[in-house]
């Protein structure tokens, strides 16, 4: 495997990914000014990720597609619900006009990729098939490739819906697959995020509170990009954004 090259900056905020891609074999040569100044390395004498192992991974963070049909009442929370037109900035993440699909080779190994609670929805409850377009992106996650984004606010709306029904083992199978640390950041909403929604709200006035707490989040992680089911999202000017209809 050649070696992974990243900037000082850029290591720092990503350190607690980083070391996971270590561990799991990567070597991760530190630049600054384009010099190698240091690597991150695994320890000597332990072997990276059974390919095996990272199947099994993929497959347990797949086989929550659609386990949470029915979970959500589809008249008040609609998980996947028609998008506005794209806005032009969204352009570089999606794929050429004649292609079909969205192509997640697009996004870069490492990439944070935020999910909002409407786009987890979506992919629990395969609703109208956003979990099929989600699919690459969460066997992406599932194999370590990318690192998911997933805020207090998101799990919580992931959890209303089995938690209404009554489904504590699958509250719990969600709440554990969540707060994996081989495919998630979960990132609590502090006084940094709260600040900066606050902010957003007032250039965004579009933006609910949850709206520009899922926005804050995404940008506070340095995530590439939020994917969303949130027409208010959806047309945001401030971070690239995927509706799950539209990849």
């Amino acid at each position: 495997m050649p070696d992974t090259t990243m900037g000082v900056e850029s290591a720092r905020r990503r350190l607690p990914e980083l070391l996971e891609r270590a561990a799991a074999g990567e070597r991760i040569v530190i630049q600054r000014h384009r010099t190698p100044m240091a690597a991150l390395v695994p320890l000597a004498g332990r072997a990276p990720i059974d390919p095996l192992l990272r199947q099994r991974q993929i497959q347990s963070l797949m086989a929550l597609q659609g386990s949470g049909r029915g979970c959500w009442d589809p008249q008040q929370r609609q998980p996947a619900r028609p998008a506005p037109p794209p806005p032009a900035f969204v352009q570089p993440v999606q794929n050429l006009p004649h292609q079909e699909a969205f192509n997640p080779r697009l996004l870069a190994h490492g990439s944070r990729i935020a999910l909002d609670g409407t786009a987890l929805v979506a992919f629990l409850a395969d609703a109208k098939g956003a979990g099929k377009h989600l699919e690459p992106l969460m066997q992406g996650i599932g194999a370590g490739y990318w690192i998911g984004v997933v805020s207090s606010l998101s799990l919580m709306r992931v959890l209303e819906g089995p938690l209404a029904r009554g489904d504590e083992a699958l509250a719990q199978r969600y709440i554990q697959a969540f707060e994996n640390p081989h495919h998630w950041q979960l990132i609590p909403s502090d006084g940094a995020i709260a600040a900066a929604a606050v902010r957003l709200r007032r250039q965004e006035p579009q933006l609910d509170d949850s709206c520009a707490i899922e926005l804050a989040t995404a940008i506070q992680s340095g995530a590439v990009v939020l994917v969303t089911d949130h027409p208010a999202l959806a047309q945001t000017g401030l971070h690239p954004v995927l509706s799950a209809l539209r990849i």
